[in-house]
């Protein structure tokens, strides 16, 4: 299902441990996918190296792929033929008129609150308040905690 792209990365962009987290990888992967030439590399300005959209766009395109058992070489030759655009489409957090921003996986326990807010319940008397216009990384977060916190969890215990 075809997703529409999320507000813009902050004008300062993405640490690598921020990209990482929001591709939901770790920052070897990252390395290891610029090293294989699936990403580009950013500008090097030490500790102050930032990642843009462009490539938080291309790590969840090869994430996405690896979990259709792609091998790197035919995730390379794929992305070489979809335009950015297209593959943010894919892979980004709906983003809809009215300021909600329903993520991809996301299950029927997130519901919008206004126009501003989202309600992501993590078990019954537990929710998180997520900002709708909140960039990828926090709804990613927010889902991670879902998943690491949630109803799951709980019910497991006696």
């Amino acid at each position: 299902m075809p997703l529409v792209p999320s507000p813009p990365v902050a004008p300062r962009g993405y640490s690598a441990v921020e990209l990482a987290r929001a591709a939901g990888v770790s920052t070897g992967t990252i390395k290891h996918w610029i090293a294989e030439g699936l990403m580009d590399k950013p500008a090097f300005r030490g500790r102050r190296t930032t990642y843009g959209r462009e490539h938080l766009v291309r790590a969840l395109a090869i994430k996405k792929l690896r979990e259709h058992n792609l091998l790197l070489p035919e995730i390379k030759r794929k992305l070489a033929t979809i335009p950015l655009d297209e593959l943010a489409k894919e892979v980004l957090p709906l983003e809809s008129p009215d300021g909600a921003a329903p993520r991809a996986g996301e299950r029927g326990d997130t519901e919008e609150i206004g126009r501003a807010w989202r309600r992501v319940e993590l078990m019954p008397g537990l929710e998180l308040h997520v900002r709708a216009d909140a960039g990828a990384v926090v709804h990613r977060m927010a889902v991670e905690i879902r998943e690491k916190y949630g109803c799951e969890r709980e019910e497991g215990r006696g």
